[in-house]
Parts: structure tokens; C-alpha cells; sequence
């Protein structure tokens, strides 16, 4: 089996945050997905696309076909993804305002995120921001991208025992194996998807 892995090309994952904030929670389980993709999983390399430099959303900003300087970067590292990881607070029911910028600006002519493979990870209180989740899942439909299904990864952040440390760390273990299994699927799902 170790063989049949090894012979797969590395698949190359973009990962983003909904939250700006430097001690996230949602911050924390990208974090925590690319030291677990480090350690435990073969072939799959995670780089964390930072969203805050993008400008809000402007087309007067588009000046002969091309973008500012910042969004050209952003779109580049997400053309160049195998496939994409988002980690998605729920603000008000919905997806945070920063990543909705980022997929809008992404989303221009042409659509850099159409037919790439994703998965969603989420951290917050009650449902650990699982209707954001729904609402980015509806966003990706008309974008043309592909989730996974399951495992699904909502995690209540304020249930005890502590699931973060002071940080913004992920340190619960077991939330650290569900990431685990969440990214294996989608390197699965990414390599079924590229045999097409």
C-alpha cells in the first residue's frame, strides 16, 4: 500500500481563513492541518494563503485585464492548488466577509477555482460553524468547486475540555485525528478527481 501512495503525485493544497485574527480558532486548525500533513500524511503539501492583503472587491480596480498586484498573487497560489482546504467561521449564519472576498476576487474571469477538490474545517460556539459551512458549500456550486462530503469537521470550541490553547492552538487530540481523516479524503477524492 505504502508503494501505491508513494507512486501518486503530491498534491498541493491552498488553505484559507475566514478570520483576520492572529489567535483564530479557524487559524489554529490550519495550523494544525499542515503540521498533521507534515507528520502523518505522504504526498500531500499544505501552504497557507493568507486573504488579508486582497483589497475589497472593486472592479474599478481591474484596469486591461488585469488585477492589483496583491489579487494577481492570491489567484496565482489558487490557479497552481490541486485543491483547497477552507477554514470558515460563521459570522451572522453565513461565511466571514474576508473569504467571501477572496473567493469573489478568485472568482473573475477567468474562475481559478473551478473544478478544484475542497474541504471545509470550522471552529466556533453551538454548531462550531457548520452553517457557515452550508453557505460556502451553496457558494461553490456556482463557482464550480467540488467538496468532499465526509468527513464532515464542526467543532464546538467553547464545549469543555479545552480545544485551544491561549494561542489559538488546536490541542485536542481527537479533533486533531478527525482533521486527520477530513484530509485524507480529500487527497483521495483530489486523485480520483485528476484521473479524469
Amino acid at each position: 500500500m505504502e508503494a501505491a501512495i508513494a507512486a501518486k503525485p503530491v498534491i498541493k493544497v491552498a488553505a484559507l481563513c475566514g478570520s483576520l485574527r492572529k489567535a483564530s480558532f479557524n487559524r489554529g486548525l490550519i495550523r494544525s492541518a499542515i503540521k498533521i500533513s507534515k507528520e502523518a500524511i505522504n504526498g500531500m503539501e499544505i501552504e497557507y494563503v493568507d486573504v488579508e492583503p486582497l483589497p475589497m472587491l472593486n472592479t474599478d480596480l481591474e484596469v486591461d485585464g488585469t488585477y492589483p498586484p496583491a489579487v494577481e498573487a492570491f489567484r496565482r497560489k489558487i490557479l497552481e492548488a490541486d485543491s483547497i482546504l477552507f477554514a470558515s467561521p460563521e459570522y451572522n449564519y453565513s461565511v466571514t466577509a474576508p473569504l467571501k472576498n477572496a473567493i469573489d476576487w478568485a472568482s473573475r474571469a477567468p474562475n481559478v477555482w473551478a473544478d478544484k477538490p475542497a474541504a471545509i474545517i470550522s471552529a466556533g460556539g453551538g454548531f462550531g460553524g457548520g452553517r457557515s459551512q452550508y453557505h460556502l458549500r451553496q457558494i461553490g456550486v456556482f463557482l464550480d468547486l467540488h467538496f468532499i462530503n465526509k468527513p464532515e469537521f464542526f467543532l464546538n470550541a467553547f464545549q469543555p475540555p479545552a480545544k485551544f490553547d491561549a494561542d489559538g492552538n488546536l490541542i485536542d487530540e481527537e479533533a486533531k485525528e478527525k482533521i486527520k481523516q477530513l484530509l485524507l479524503s480529500l487527497q483521495s477524492f483530489t486523485w480520483r478527481l485528476q484521473r479524469k
